[in-house]
């Protein structure tokens, strides 16, 4: 009788020089994004813009618009580990590019935003290594899904009606800069019925947050922020 041939269970081995162009592939995504971001809101950080629109302005110097492109970057990452360096990658070049620019070529060195904005990114891996678990299907990771959209729904209402003398127009420009975040992250969870949850917990807690701002029980960390 004919033996049959046992099947092979070789795997084709990848080239560890491989490995390393994938690995050096997605970081440099988003340090590259990163440092556009960063020079982006650096330039529109000038005088004979934000007097017209300052919108811009006030987008790009709040919390909201970096934690939505970092979040982005961390769910689509393959791992947790890869969210929370990724994550953190994205917040350096960002950094780099803005305060190197502010530096090197505007000849200022804002010393208490720096120290600010770079406690936050050493803060970013554990931020990111969380969002990548809003693909299980849990309740903690609706929860986790939810906080990037109370940041968004709460700095949204204490920017655009809270000490700001603006028209409708711009008033409506961030809100559409808002609700395109929002949609943008929600389309990265799994299913409906968890994109329902998580925007339903984030529209009680940003509620609850707004009420204990306005109240004067929580300080608005977001004026802070821009006084620093």
């Amino acid at each position: 009788m004919m033996k049959m041939r046992k099947k092979s269970t070789c795997r084709i081995a990848t080239p560890v020089s491989d490995c390393h162009k994938s690995t050096a592939g997605t970081m440099l995504l988003p340090m590259i994004s990163g440092i556009l971001l960063g020079i982006t809101a650096k330039l529109v950080d000038v005088p004979y813009i934000t007097c017209d629109y300052p919108v811009f302005d006030d987008m790009m110097g709040r919390f909201g618009i970096w934690v939505w492109a970092a979040a982005l970057i961390a769910v689509r990452s393959r791992t947790p580990f890869h969210a929370a360096v990724r994550s953190f990658v994205f917040f350096v070049g960002m950094l780099s590019a803005y305060y190197g620019y502010t530096v090197l070529f505007l000849k200022f060195f804002p010393g208490s935003q720096m120290v600010l904005w770079g406690g936050i990114a050493m803060i970013t891996p554990f931020c990111g290594f969380l969002m990548w678990h809003i693909h299980k299907n849990t309740s903690y990771a609706d929860l986790i899904a939810s906080l990037p959209f109370v940041l968004f729904f709460t700095e949204w209402y204490l920017t655009a009606f809270t000490a700001q003398n603006w028209s409708y127009k711009d008033r409506l420009l961030l809100f559409i800069a808002y609700l395109c975040m929002t949609l943008s992250l929600a389309a990265a969870i799994p299913t409906n019925k968890r994109r329902i949850f998580s925007l339903f917990y984030a529209m009680l807690l940003s509620v609850v947050l707004i009420w204990l701002i306005q109240a004067g029980i929580m300080v608005n960390f977001y004026d802070q922020l821009l006084n620093v």
